[in-house]
């Protein structure tokens, strides 16, 4: 009994040291543990510092740029282009001077005379403005009745008269002048449109019309009625 006793005895005496040497060790094995954790949840994959690491990603980065499809910087859109200018108006003329209007023009037709089977006349469109103006072509011609009903035709145009196909310039007060040719009432057999009561004239490129009632006589016969261009001179 006593030998086991001392065996038991030697066996707590040897024990004691073994257990307290062991709290320790646990102890340490522990904070071991919890060492190794943190250090994995604050080192990056390659050991880098994590403070390091979240200062990098807390970082601002500028935006990319983005390619085009030819790999080159996209150019910005181009702007668009300036305003073309206004078409010019239908009454500008080369050099800076103004088509001829009806509002500045007056109509006189002159008897002019006759010859061989022809009767003339001179039709006059006058500048009444304060500015010089051009014309340029064939203006239109029609005869109306009491009525304002067109009498027979339009004139044909003619190479008759002064016009030489420019631009008759005309400064305030002067006229240009076109030739209105019908044929002599007696070599005709009196084949004659009726009596007109109006004059009706589109001055070349105009659409707006002048008229006088002073048509001196002028009487279409043989269905003849034409007018030349204008000129700068009487015929």
């Amino acid at each position: 009994m006593s030998h086991t006793h001392r065996r038991d005895g030697h066996g707590r005496r040897r024990g004691g040291p073994d257990q307290a040497r062991g709290r320790p060790r646990g102890v340490w094995g522990a904070a071991l543990a919890l060492a190794c954790a943190a250090a994995l949840t604050a080192c990056g994959p390659d050991g880098g510092d994590a403070d390091a690491a979240g200062a990098a990603s807390d970082a601002p980065t500028s935006p990319a740029a983005t390619p085009t499809g030819t790999g080159t910087p996209a150019e910005p859109a181009p702007s668009s282009p300036p305003p073309t200018s206004a078409a010019p108006s239908a009454s500008a003329k080369p050099g800076g001077i103004a088509r001829c209007e009806t509002d500045g023009l007056a109509l006189s037709l002159v008897a002019n005379g006759q010859e061989m089977n022809s009767k003339y006349f001179d039709l006059r469109l006058t500048n009444t403005g304060s500015e010089p103006c051009d014309l340029l072509g064939h203006p239109g011609v029609s005869l109306l009745d009491a009525g304002g009903k067109r009498v027979g035709e339009p004139a044909t145009r003619s190479q008759d008269g002064t016009g030489d196909g420019g631009a008759v310039r005309l400064r305030p007060g002067q006229a240009a002048h076109a030739t209105v040719k019908t044929a002599g009432e007696g070599v005709t057999d009196g084949r004659c449109w009726p009596e007109a009561a109006t004059l009706l004239v589109y001055p070349p490129g105009s659409r707006q019309t002048v008229t006088t009632g002073d048509l001196a006589g002028l009487k279409v016969c043989g269905d003849s009625f034409q007018v030349g261009p204008v000129g700068d001179r009487a015929p």
